[in-house]
């Protein structure tokens, strides 16, 4: 299955559990697409935030990078925007989308 999990949360809970899900969905084979919104923005500048490393960790689940449509990405450190590519996505490309706010 296909799936899109979009995040726009500023809780660090809620966003570490939408990520762990992915991650665990990857690891049982299903395509996975991270859309982050405008409120990640807080955690992905904390360095301390689990989301900062865990959105670093894409590649080692084969996962490609999250999409954004950040207006301040170049504030984020080098290593995060590397796990970034902005641009927005085709919703009916995917069987299921996930909301987590």
């Amino acid at each position: 299955m296909k799936f899109l999990i979009h995040i726009n949360t500023d809780s660090e809970l809620i966003s570490y559990e939408a990520i762990a899900l992915a991650l665990t969905l990857a690891t049982f084979d299903h395509d996975i697409q991270i859309e982050l919104g405008e409120k990640v923005l807080v955690l992905l500048n904390n360095p301390k935030s689990r989301i900062y490393g865990m959105i670093q960790s894409l590649a080692l689940y084969d996962l490609p990078k999250a999409y954004h449509n950040f207006q301040a990405v170049d504030a984020l450190d080098k290593v995060i925007q590397l796990s970034l590519q902005s641009g927005s996505l085709a919703l009916d490309d995917y069987d299921s989308k996930l909301y987590f706010q």
